[in-house]
């Protein structure tokens, strides 16, 4: 749990107005970059150069074509009909019923003494097919059934009519009536060899009265057709990104119109509504993402004004300048130059996250280009560690060549997967260079600029000014020693303590170099800086001392302010003693007036003009100087006494609510307890003793 965490916003008023118009600036810029480039032309006109599909898209105008040719070279739906079916069975069964009448009309004719020959009855009962059954069957076919015996006539007729009737369980259409009757009538044959001589007025007659048994389906066959337009409507035709549309000179049909139509690539000379509410939609939802995120990751980080207008800016120059970078790549993207400043002054892991933010804001103007993305993230993670705060400092050249590696890397492993070509290769690989090295050279270029309009605590900053040859340390150095080498042991248990919480360990060792540069206006006011026993106090008021003593803080912010320090390192400055009160001082005070017959003195003035610590990093020096001072105040020599007076002065600094603000947990109290031990074990091990 928290000591104390104090609920507060991370933007001022103006911050937010600020954000609010970088935002709608932001969706300015992305409605024009996502504008595509325009042609004025018509059904007809003449292409003046060659026009690339800008991004993959659906060809509606192939896709309904295909779609309309698909319907209409549906096959036809025929299904079975029962009615039919039964009408030739019933049919078969009339024919060898008049047959049948004939022959017997022929035998009672010849009782008479009538001599019919054969074809004439074959002749009658051809005209009699036609009159009843209005089927034209040739005469000549018909002979061998009214030269047929007794006997055969039943068989043959029984025989028939089995075989309309196993043609009739089949579904049967008319291109393939006359085989399945050849088929059976051979069937027949095979069977009944000795009845093979009548199998082909068999077949004459089947022919003729049996009737395709399928009937059109006009419902059944609407729907296929339209399942046939729905299924290539359904898997349209598209066109990958980069394919010509029409190249210099070509006439623009209506198919290549509808393409530039489709791809919104037709001048029409008015304001796009839709793409703006598009832009707008997509702004707004990564907005409240880049919000959220402010929110509850960085909630207890106050930016200062500088370091937050300076990041809007560098945040909007991406952006701005992916109207025209990507006209020439949809890999040359400039995210990493934001990337850069921003993990420089915000940490590697807000660099990264705010990047990716910066980079989802300028995708649509890339056209959501898959390959930009991926090579962006690869680059934006590496440049972010490279860039980000630590307590080892990259190189610029690092920060240039390992970001740049990765982004060649990126673009040649995405090239394989995609299965590119050598010139593919080439293109990525050079627009991932370039775009990159220009990112990162720029932002490293631009840096001295950055730090001197934002007076920021970042690492170049910081490494800068832990040099000793700084002014301010030297003049520590020669006008106040001892102050000096205090400086340097606090320095060393708040680098010790910071690295312990994951707190920012570089700020607090330089923090600790300057926190008492306000000493030099009083040096031997101050006991570490006092020889030969002599102590101004003596000839002073307590309230006098109390004086010089608590203005040492003031003192110091007017310092660094005039040596332009650092804003975070001059909040520590102020922030190093809270609000606490000289204890040495105070009870001296209260002795004076016990003497005397008096109250005690208010204490509250006797207290640090200062505040109380307001960040981790503040509150971690401030234990740092409490400690060091105490432990060698009390000349202790041991790991153990000093482990257990640094306890006692944390339970102290918490009862005074010196550590409500700092955001400090009890787990990192501990831990920073233990980074102090760590140290005066370091300190106060045992030496051999050398002989005099």
């Amino acid at each position: 749990m928290n000591v104390d965490k104090k609920k507060k916003g991370i933007f001022s008023f103006h911050q937010v107005i600020s954000l609010i118009l970088a935002a709608l600036t932001v969706a300015a810029i992305v409605y024009y970059g996502s504008l595509p480039v325009s042609y004025d032309y018509r059904v007809g006109s003449i292409a003046v150069s060659d026009i690339y599909a800008p991004r993959t898209f659906t060809d509606t105008y192939e896709t309904k074509r295909r779609a309309i040719i698909a319907r209409e070279n549906a096959d036809d739906i025929f299904v079975k009909s029962a009615t039919v079916s039964e009408e030739n069975i019933n049919r078969t069964k009339q024919f060898f019923e008049l047959a049948d009448q004939v022959r017997n009309d022929i035998i009672k004719e010849r009782a008479t003494n009538t001599q019919l020959s054969s074809a004439e009855g074959a002749n009658r009962l051809s005209k009699l097919v036609a009159q009843k059954m209005n089927k034209e069957i040739s005469s000549r076919r018909l002979v061998s059934f009214i030269d047929m015996s007794s006997t055969a006539f039943p068989f043959i007729r029984d025989k028939s009519v089995a075989i309309a009737e196993l043609l009739m369980t089949e579904e049967i259409g008319q291109d393939e009536l006359a085989n399945k009757i050849l088929i059976h009538i051979n069937n027949f044959k095979t069977s009944s060899p000795s009845y093979s001589g009548y199998t082909d007025s068999m077949s004459a007659v089947l022919n003729a009265v049996i009737e395709p048994n399928v009937i059109y389906d006009e419902t059944a066959s609407a729907d296929a057709a339209q399942n046939a337009y729905n299924a290539v409507m359904n898997d349209p035709v598209t066109v990958d990104k980069g394919a010509r549309l029409v190249e210099t000179g070509g006439k623009i049909d209506d198919h290549i119109y509808s393409n530039l139509v489709d791809l919104e690539l037709i001048r029409d000379n008015k304001f796009d509504l839709v793409i703006l509410l598009r832009v707008l939609l997509y702004v707004a939802v990564i907005s409240v993402g880049v919000v959220f995120y402010l929110n509850s990751k960085i909630r207890n980080k106050e930016i200062e004004n500088p370091v937050f207008y300076m990041l809007v800016v560098t945040f909007l120059v991406p952006i701005a300048a992916s109207i025209y970078l990507s006209n020439l790549s949809p890999l040359f993207c400039i995210v990493p130059f934001f990337t850069a400043v921003c993990s420089t002054y915000m940490g590697t892991h807000d660099g990264i996250i705010l990047s990716l933010f910066n980079f989802m804001y300028v995708w649509p103007v890339y056209y959501f280009d898959t390959q930009a993305l991926f090579i962006n993230v690869i680059v934006i993670v590496f440049c972010a560690i490279f860039a980000g705060k630590s307590a080892r400092v990259s190189t610029n050249a690092s920060l240039i060549l390992y970001p740049t590696l990765a982004a060649i890397t990126a673009s040649l492993v995405y090239g394989f997967l995609i299965g590119a070509t050598r010139d593919e290769f080439i293109n990525a690989g050079v627009f991932a260079l370039i775009s990159c090295i220009a990112s990162l050279v720029a932002a490293v270029g631009l840096s001295p600029i950055y730090e001197l309009l934002s007076n920021a605590a970042s690492p170049i900053k910081l490494i800068s000014l832990s040099q000793p040859g700084q002014h301010l340390l030297k003049r520590l150095f020669m006008e106040a020693s001892g102050t000096y080498s205090h400086s340097m042991m606090v320095a060393n248990l708040a680098d010790a303590a910071a690295e312990a919480i994951g707190a920012d360990a570089l700020l607090c060792k330089v923090a600790s170099y300057y926190h008492d540069i306000g000493k030099l206006n009083a040096v031997l006011y101050f006991t570490e800086n006092q020889s030969n026993g002599v102590n101004p106090h003596d000839d002073l008021t307590v309230k006098e001392s109390v004086d010089i003593i608590t203005a040492h803080t003031e003192n110091g912010v007017l310092l660094a302010k005039k040596e332009r320090l650092p804003s975070a390192i001059i909040k520590i400055i102020d922030e190093h003693h809270g609000t606490t009160v000289p204890g040495y001082f105070y009870h001296k005070a209260c002795e004076e007036a016990k003497i005397k017959g008096l109250e005690p003195p208010d204490i509250e003035n006797f207290r640090y003009r200062g505040h109380i610590p307001s960040s981790r990093e503040s509150a971690v020096v401030m234990l740092a100087d409490t400690c060091e001072a105490a432990v060698r105040s009390k000349k202790i020599t041991t790991a153990d006494g000093a482990e257990e007076l640094v306890r006692a002065l944390v339970r102290d600094k918490i009862d005074q609510d010196q550590l409500k603000n700092s955001g400090l947990s009890f787990d990192d109290l501990e831990k920073i307890i233990l980074s102090f031990r760590q140290i005066y074990e370091g300190m106060f091990h045992e030496r051999i003793k050398y002989p005099s």
